[in-house]
């Protein structure tokens, strides 16, 4: 890139910047005007607007593209490479409830020396670990050894969303260490077998199969994994940060009283949540037979008018074989197609178009994988930002190598989920994009 076109990119993403800074403003003194005092409430679900959620992402595209072009690439490099250093002080600041103590603690914040008293960890190691984090304005020193929560720490406070962090700070990333060695491995490298995962070279068994394994107790007795209610914990965490979009971009009310099939649905978190907004809906919840008896008692205690209308069907059932439930209106598979390579997810989309009518759809709720150079079937980022806006898009392409580290998964591009589509004997009729990092793939039968 020669210093003229490097200068005239800049300019343009500095008036970016400012435009969409402008949008973001605005929003804020609305939503201030609107509810004051709740816009750092950790427990609040809020959705951003349209205006608000593309101006977020060009701001934080156009930051990361700013930097590229203005910060010297070989210190930039090096950054990149030791910023495994940023998870391991995050996984610290998660195991020793960091934020829950500097909960109250005030404009004077506390000392060093009261939190190592809290934690038992070392007051001068901890002090480097915080301030580590500080520089990333994820805590604040407001005076000498002295730290407070800052508006990104306090959402720690928030069990679930700190378990994911956690849960990416332990065993998952014992695991991303063995990435380089499954990848020039010759008899590895070309497998799509969880059974070849990087997962799996680290602990020996899948990530199921090892999450599912019960430790041996001093007196003999054997109890589940921690990890596993852990994991659990960390998926409805995340799950609520990225989940409450998919509630309103969809059409769901033009349904009526529809029934949707949730495949693989656990214990039916998001028909959970579908049943208490639209109350004409229909459900039926499939999965393991463990599973379908965890989710009963939900349903209990979260919906139990559901239950006793029989708007709610617990169903035990494997996906890849025959779907029971024939001609229904909608299929939803939510994070079902991302944790399985093509073949099987053919084979699961196969066996839902055998039971499908003509009006049925099925809808796909994953991680939208873009690339830097677009797809005609999403939104384009302004130029010259990249079309999936950089830098904003890379905890999708982290999570993308984290199904890679687990299973052997992946996240799949618009064009890869046309390909599944049409192998399966379906099309994809629209990409539906939310207001978070997840989309809704719609199919239908192929004409």
């Amino acid at each position: 890139m020669s210093v003229q076109e490097r200068v005239q990119n800049l300019r343009t993403l500095i008036r970016l910047l400012v435009d969409a800074s402008e949008v973001v403003i605005k929003e804020w003194e609305a939503e201030e005007r609107a509810s004051p005092g709740t816009l750092d409430d950790i427990s609040n679900t809020y959705i951003p607007s349209a205006a608000l959620f593309n101006a977020r992402r060009t701001v934080v595209g156009a930051c990361g593209m700013c930097a590229d072009l203005v910060q010297d690439p070989r210190y930039r490099l090096m950054e990149i490479g030791i910023s495994f250093y940023a998870s391991r002080a995050m996984r610290i600041v998660c195991d020793a409830r960091i934020a829950d103590i500097l909960a109250d603690v005030g404009s004077e914040g506390m000392s060093i020396y009261n939190i190592s008293k809290q934690t038992g960890i070392d007051e001068h190691k901890l002090a480097r670990i915080l301030r580590c984090l500080c520089s990333m304005h994820i805590f604040v020193e407001v005076k000498p050894k002295h730290f407070a929560n800052s508006r990104t720490s306090q959402h720690l406070r928030n069990d679930g969303l700190r378990c994911w962090v956690l849960i990416h700070g332990m065993e998952v990333y014992t695991a991303s260490d063995k990435l380089p060695a499954v990848f020039y491995n010759p008899s590895r490298t070309h497998s799509n077998s969880p059974k070849d995962s990087a997962f799996c070279d680290a602990f020996g068994t899948d990530f199921w199969e090892y999450m599912e394994q019960g430790e041996k107790q001093p007196d003999g007795s054997v109890k589940p994994k921690p990890g596993l209610d852990l994991f659990a914990r960390a998926m409805v965490g995340g799950g609520r940060v990225a989940a409450p979009p998919l509630y309103v971009d969809y059409p769901w009310g033009d349904l009526g009283a529809a029934t949707v099939v949730d495949v693989g649905g656990g214990v039916g978190g998001m028909s959970l949540d579908l049943a208490k907004m639209y109350p004409k809906l229909n459900f039926v919840v499939e999965d393991r037979p463990a599973v379908i008896k965890k989710a009963s008692a939900v349903w209990q205690a979260e919906l139990p008018k559901a239950l006793e209308d029989n708007r709610v069907q617990l169903l035990a059932h494997d996906f890849f074989t025959e779907q029971p439930i024939k001609c229904a209106e909608v299929y939803i598979m939510r994070y079902i197609l991302h944790d399985w390579p093509d073949a099987e997810c053919i084979a699961i989309l196969s066996q839902l178009r055998k039971s499908m009518g003509p009006s049925s759809r099925i809808l796909s709720v994953d991680t939208m994988l873009n690339t830097t150079l677009g797809s005609p079937l999403v939104n384009r980022a302004p130029p010259p930002l990249p079309a999936n806006y950089g830098v904003e898009h890379q905890l999708t392409h982290s999570r993308d190598l984290n199904m890679l580290t687990l299973l052997n998964g992946m996240e799949r591009t618009p064009e890869d989920m046309s390909i599944l589509a049409e192998k399966a004997g379906l099309k994809v009729e629209k990409v539906w994009e939310c207001r978070s990092s997840l989309a809704i793939t719609e199919m239908r039968l192929a004409a």
